[in-house]
């Protein structure tokens, strides 16, 4: 077909085919609606090269996608390495390495991946290593997909926002115009754009009926033309219809003999492509609407004449599970998915996996006891990863029983282990703990073993959250001795992680050990305890009020956690950074994380989340502050996990200061005792002592802190004022400067919380400022009210200061004020804005029309 207002696509795309031959890679994104011609632009690529090569992957439409399915493509064209670390279910990193390998040269290569909005998580995983490595090898990797068919939490869709911005081209194609379609239709152009929207598929299957009396629909067009064949033929596009994207002639040969006479009308009516090794239509729009036309007894009848094909063939699982599930055959869905299951695990395709495993289920009672347990721990494993934590309880559960009724005491440890992490991840501490101890009692009689060594690395692990650092680190000892002594590098790693993250938490600089557990674990081809390690590290330089290191490290971990789909992580580290904006000011981009997360299923994680919540509500002084408090504080107590119960418990001291009511007396003193048995520095829990000291409710704190924390315990506020001042937490520094009795200390304090929004702050420090009998600015409440954006009239005028391109130092300069409180009001227009930076606040801005006149 010729292509019609595709020159600029056309020449994007050999642009970066030439800078790929000049050893310059890059990555092309062709986006569009289904049939706007994407394969058809990809395609004439070809005729545009000097040299090289073009290699093509499909993705396909399967119920569950193929692990690595475009690539298995690619694979079977070039041989080799790729193909052999494909075919013998190699680590996904060894078929990073291959594809890496295959495309280093010296010819370069354009890589067409097609249709990716409907790619595994594999090989996502692989377009993300590679569009990274791309940009030096003599390659272009080309993308094509339905960006309308993306949500914003697609895993596509965050592996192209992590692609190397100035490697990426984005093609996005147009319908065409009303000319370009009276050059293709002639007369009835008019009618045929109108009807089609200008898209070229469509635009041709209508016009392949005629423009005399147009079909209503491009479905009833190709149904017409179908219909119109002889009935071998006719048969040979049914079959064809319930494959997604192309059918293989082995498989034709199986289902359908005889079949390339039937060909022959459909190939020259150019319904059908007949290619060296499948067959298909020519767009995916076509196979739809003939499929779309069958009834469903023609369409389980078809699918299950494909379903045998393939099982005679020995296919891929994948492809078996699709149509047996098409076919309503349970049975064999069952027997399918099991291997699917399991080599979609192996790819670290962990949806995928999980979709699999749960299709096997009703294999799982004519298993034998062995055979079943394994099916129900290997499903817990991958439902944990994916952040379904209930449903890994149950299937551990299930798993537990089918090990009883065998009498497998490593079995029954191993499943004690693994709920006990499961439970952690539930938020119940106490249960977590007594699982984990469970487990080491059942394992310790059979001798030393890996399921024991993990079992011992559990217990400290949960004994170094909870504060024990001895215990921690003695158990963990134990574990990485015994781990290494069992060749299991993967809790050698764990074992690791916990001792650097006591280490780290005595001191702040002292990181060796948690970066060779990140490093081990790495290597051990463990990306839980990789990102966990990161995390921890991020913790650590968070208790020593480090946010800028915090941030870095927790954005390392993101991106590992993301690359590596460790989901529960994953969102635990976004709630970690929504806490940190929280902190420098951004109560509305931090408020925004913290409530997606709410919708998510890992409590873990939405006690976090309560807890940035609850902390934005006290400080903006939100009616249901004491009710966020109330929930978050009981969920927080049932982890017995210091690091989770003095953030919120501080919140609660510094909520009763704030307002004048009761203090939390009873659970100031439980925590107190808590941390007194325990040697933890307490990041929050010295400042909650300091405070629960000048309201009245003096309490023993831990002996270390982090400095500003130490100068608040000490009473010196103007000291803790700077600390937080010098990290960027503003809110901080005011509330330690409103217990000063300097005029110019508290007058900056009214100034921060009104920039901020802090109403009870602000409240707090008028009291003491009309008590010291000193004159109070009034804000201007009306006009904030009256802003689009809800800023004060000084705020607005900071924005366009902004836009302006003005540093924080001129702005003070501009304005007549301090330099701080410059910063403080930059970082309240922010978080007005929702926004993190300036350039964001000034395009923002740009949105609301804020900067007109």
């Amino acid at each position: 077909m010729r292509l019609l207002e595709r020159e600029e696509p056309l020449a994007l795309l050999a642009t970066a085919a030439r800078a790929a031959a000049a050893g310059r890679g890059g990555v092309v994104l062709v986006t569009g609606e289904p049939g706007i011609g994407k394969t058809a632009l990809v395609g004439a690529l070809a005729g545009r090269l000097a040299g090289g090569r073009v290699l093509t992957g499909q993705c396909d439409d399967l119920t569950t996608p193929r692990p690595f399915g475009a690539l298995r493509d690619v694979a079977r064209a070039v041989g080799g390495p790729l193909a052999e670390v494909l075919a013998d279910g190699s680590a996904p990193a060894a078929v990073h390495d291959g594809l890496l390998a295959e495309l280093a040269g010296p010819a370069p290569t354009v890589l067409v991946l097609e249709d990716v909005h409907w790619a595994d998580d594999a090989t996502v995983d692989a377009v993300r290593t590679l569009g990274r490595r791309v940009p030096a090898l003599p390659a272009v990797l080309v993308l094509t997909y339905r960006d309308g068919e993306l949500d914003g939490g697609a895993p596509l869709r965050r592996a192209l926002a992590a692609l190397p911005p100035r490697a990426v081209t984005r093609v996005p194609l147009a319908p065409l115009s009303r000319a370009a379609v009276a050059e293709l239709v002639g007369a009835g152009a008019d009618r045929v754009h109108a009807l089609t929207g200008g898209n070229p598929f469509l635009v041709t299957e209508l016009a392949a009926e005629g423009t005399d009396g147009l079909p209503p629909s491009v479905r009833d067009a190709v149904a017409g033309r179908v219909a119109a064949l002889a009935p071998d033929a006719r048969a040979l596009v049914e079959l064809v219809s319930v494959v997604p994207a192309r059918t293989g002639t082995d498989v034709l040969d199986a289902a359908l003999p005889g079949w390339e006479a039937a060909a022959a009308e459909p190939e020259r009516t150019g319904l059908l492509l007949v290619e060296p090794g499948a067959v298909a239509f020519r767009h995916e729009l076509a196979r739809t609407a003939v499929a779309g036309t069958l009834t469903a007894a023609d369409r389980r009848r078809l699918h299950t004449t494909v379903f045998a094909a393939l099982q005679r063939l020995g296919a891929d699982p994948a492809d078996l599970v699709h149509h047996a599930e098409a076919a309503g055959d349970a049975t064999a869905l069952a027997a399918a998915a099991l291997p699917a299951a399991r080599g979609a695990a192996a790819a670290g395709a962990n949806r995928e996996a999980l979709a699999h495993y749960r299709r096997a289920l009703p294999l799982a009672g004519s298993l034998p006891g062995a055979e079943r347990a394994a099916l129900y721990e290997e499903l817990a494993g991958v439902a944990y990863l994916t952040g379904r934590i209930p449903e890994a309880l149950a299937a551990v559960d299930a798993a537990a029983a089918a090990h009883r009724a065998t009498g497998d005491g490593r079995g029954l440890g191993r499943c004690a282990r693994v709920r006990s992490r499961l439970l952690w991840y539930a938020g119940d501490g106490a249960a977590a703990e007594r699982e984990a101890r469970a487990a080491v009692a059942l394992l310790e009689p059979l001798g030393e073993s890996a399921e024991l060594a993990r079992a011992c690395s559990v217990v400290g692990q949960l004994a170094m959250l909870a504060g024990r650092s001895e215990e921690a680190l003695t158990e963990s000892a134990r574990a990485a001795d015994m781990a290494l002594r069992a060749g299991d590098r993967a809790t050698h790693a764990h074992a690791l992680v916990n001792t650097g993250k006591v280490r780290a938490t005595r001191d702040p600089d002292d990181t060796a050990t948690i970066e060779q557990a990140f490093a081990a674990a790495d290597g051990a081809g463990d990306p839980h305890e990789a990102v966990r390690a990161l995390v921890c590290r991020a913790w650590s330089e968070l208790l020593w009020v480090r946010p800028g290191p915090a941030r870095r490290t927790a954005e390392r971990a993101l991106a590992y956690a993301a690359e590596h789909e460790v989901d529960a992580l994953r969102e635990y580290t976004e709630v970690t950074l929504a806490w940190l904006d929280a902190r420098a000011g951004d109560w509305a981009g931090a408020e925004r994380v913290a409530r997606a997360q709410l919708e998510r299923g890992v409590t873990v994680n939405q006690i976090l989340a309560k807890t940035v919540l609850a902390e934005v509500a006290v400080r903006r002084g939100d009616d249901d502050a004491a009710a966020r408090l109330a929930d978050v504080a009981a969920q927080s107590w049932a982890t017995a996990e210091m690091q989770r119960i003095e953030p919120v418990l501080e919140l609660q001291v510094e909520h009763a200061l704030l307002h004048g009511t009761p203090m939390p007396v009873d659970r100031v003193r439980q925590v107190d005792a808590l941390a007194r048995a325990t040697d933890w520095a307490g990041w929050g829990g010295v400042r909650m002592a300091a405070w629960a000291a000048v309201a009245g409710c003096p309490v023993e704190s831990c002996v270390r802190a982090a400095p500003p924390h130490r100068a608040v315990l000490d009473g010196d506020w103007r000291a803790a004022a700077d600390a937080f001042g010098a990290v960027g937490w503003s809110y901080d520094r005011a509330l330690c400067l409103s217990a000063l009795d300097d005029p110019a200390a508290l007058a900056e304090a009214l100034e921060t919380a009104r920039a901020l929004g802090a109403a009870p702050l602000a409240a707090r420090v008028t009291r003491r400022l009309r008590a010291l009998g000193l004159p109070v600015r009034h804000g201007r409440r009306e006009t904030t009210r009256a802003h689009p954006a809800g800023l004060t009239a000084r705020q607005e005028e900071v924005l366009r200061l902004l836009a302006e391109g003005l540093t924080n130092a001129e702005i003070a300069t501009r304005l007549v004020v301090s330099p701080r409180t410059a910063e403080h009001h930059v970082t309240a227009v922010l978080g007005r804005l929702g926004v993190r930076g300036r350039r964001e606040a000034i395009r923002r801005a740009g949105e609301l029309g804020l900067l007109r006149g």
